[in-house]
């Protein structure tokens, strides 16, 4: 066996797949997602309270033409929620609600690095027709507030009065289009410096059985 063929078989050797049980890998998905999702928060610093977590990268495509979309999200269990402005991506998942995300940590082969590549089906949550539900949850992703607390600080810094701060946050985000992805298949991915790989895969299927 030449040396080319040597090194394969050794990083071959070092993926081991599906190592762990159901249980655990939901377990260590969730706290994934929960970790790298964006959440709520609060500052006595002007500008956007938000904590940031990871941006996600959201695959869409129409008529056979992908299209890759750096964005922030949120986490609800396993469920993403992203707020989109109008734009290609909300035309690509309504004529195919198939999309495709990726959730990764910045690349350092020194240290373990960990990812999730994740298949689901997008909808979309559109203010009109939807108010309630649609206010609801940019709260519970504590969007809602984010945008009170940037535009109240505008509008004061303009001299302009701020009483109706909540018609004006309405204004504002009902533009958006919120996106809800329910994962099909997640592909947890562990890279470590001198264990190896580790490929673990979640099936919607499995969970449901």
């Amino acid at each position: 066996m030449n040396e080319t063929a040597n090194k394969k078989s050794l990083l071959a050797d070092h993926i081991h797949k599906n190592t762990m049980t159901l249980e655990e890998l939901e377990k260590e998905i969730r706290a994934f997602l929960d970790d790298a999702g964006s959440k709520s928060g609060t500052t006595d610093k002007p500008g956007c309270p938000l904590r940031h977590g990871l941006a996600c990268v959201l695959c869409t495509v129409h008529d056979g033409v992908p299209r890759a979309t750096p964005i922030d999200f949120f986490v609800d269990g396993i469920t993403l929620w992203l707020a989109g402005e109008p734009g290609l991506k909300i035309r690509n998942i309504r004529s195919n609600s198939q999309v495709a995300v990726g959730i990764y940590h910045s690349m350092d082969h020194s240290v373990l690095n960990r990812s999730l590549q994740i298949n689901g089906t997008a909808k979309l949550l559109l203010f009109a027709g939807h108010e309630q539900e649609f206010i609801e949850r940019l709260k519970i992703m504590g969007v809602y507030a984010a945008a009170a607390k940037v535009m109240g600080e505008m509008l004061a810094a303009q001299g302009a009065p701020v009483d109706n701060i909540d018609e004006e946050v309405v204004k504002a985000v009902k533009r958006f289009n919120l996106i809800s992805i329910e994962p099909d298949e997640i592909v947890y991915l562990k890279i470590h410096p001198t264990e190896g790989t580790v490929k673990n895969i979640w099936k919607k299927k499995m969970s449901e059985a």
